[in-house]
């Protein structure tokens, strides 16, 4: 009876030894199949978790470091379309000012002695080489702010001074044209923000709404706090935007169908969502055709 218990139990750890080699075995194919595919770049496998033991806390280090792969290289891909669609938008809006400019340069060389003519025409170069100087320039910070390369220094200001600021040039523009910017609401209101970058955003929005008011109309900047948030409302009595073109106007280089007084390159509205977006904030747009439009910046509250 003793040696058959001994049997017995001898065959029990062996099959028992023999089922956890075949399992671990498995495991181990699983294992080296999935790290080969990693080696390909295909990082969609995973190893199984919840086991103890060295070698499944080796397999959770290989796990972790396919996931830190697939981020990086996830990032490098959206590094290099971000790349792509910043030369391409170069590209494609440089090819105008600068047809123009050759034409330009053409005339006055054809005309050395027509003084009005050269004069025209080197005017109206020098009004081509102006825009492909704010094109650039706006773009470069469009683009740094997309790559998250501006670092904002938020601090709290009254929002008279942020106005101020956004609104010095922009008012003698709207005297000019018959058009009003007026504000409604406590100029000593404290707001956390960066003062230069915010102020930028603020003035896109204005200039924007002056571009599509006529005369007699008006720009009205309103703000109110609420315990968790200011908001900051740019609004206008112009001709409002149809709505099938609301879901795009924050797209670079949108420029809607009608309405505007003003040519523009479309990237006032994008640089202000991403400078207000960028300090953590939100901006929104409500319009209707003939009854305005009003761009809403909500800040968070300095808790």
């Amino acid at each position: 009876m003793a040696v058959g218990g001994s049997l017995l139990l001898a065959l029990s750890l062996l099959g028992g030894s023999l089922l956890f080699l075949t399992r671990l075995d498995r495991l181990f194919q699983r294992a080296g199949a999935a790290v080969e595919r990693f080696t390909r770049g295909d990082f969609h496998s995973r190893f199984p978790r919840g086991r103890t033991g060295a070698f499944s806390h080796l397999l959770a280090s290989v796990d972790e470091l396919a996931m830190a792969l697939e981020s990086k290289g996830e990032a490098e891909r959206r590094a290099k379309e971000f790349l792509k669609d910043a030369l391409s938008d170069i590209s494609h809006q440089l090819k105008t000012p600068l047809a123009a400019l050759h034409m330009y340069n053409e005339i006055v060389l054809e005309e050395p002695e027509n003084a009005e003519a050269v004069r025209q025409f080197s005017e109206k170069a020098a009004q081509a080489l102006r825009r492909m100087e704010d094109l650039i320039g706006t773009l470069l910070k469009v683009m740094r702010l997309d790559a998250g390369s501006i670092p904002f220094e938020k601090e709290l200001y009254s929002m008279g001074e942020v106005l101020l600021r956004a609104t010095e040039e922009l008012t003698t523009r709207a005297q000019r044209e018959g058009k009003r910017i007026r504000w409604e609401g406590l100029p000593e209101e404290p707001v956390l923000c960066d003062l230069a970058w915010t102020s930028e955003a603020v003035g896109n929005l204005v200039k924007n709404a002056l571009d599509h008011t006529e005369a007699g109309g008006e720009v009205c900047l309103s703000w109110q706090r609420s315990p968790l948030m200011l908001r900051l409302v740019v609004s206008d009595n112009g001709c409002g935007i149809p709505p099938e073109e609301l879901p795009h106007i924050f797209k670079r280089f949108y420029r809607g169908r009608g309405g505007s007084s003003q040519e523009g390159v479309g990237l006032g509205l994008p640089l202000a969502k991403s400078i207000v977006e960028g300090q953590g904030g939100i901006l929104t747009v409500e319009s209707a055709p003939g009854r305005g439009t009003a761009f809403t910046l909500s800040f968070l509250t300095k808790l």
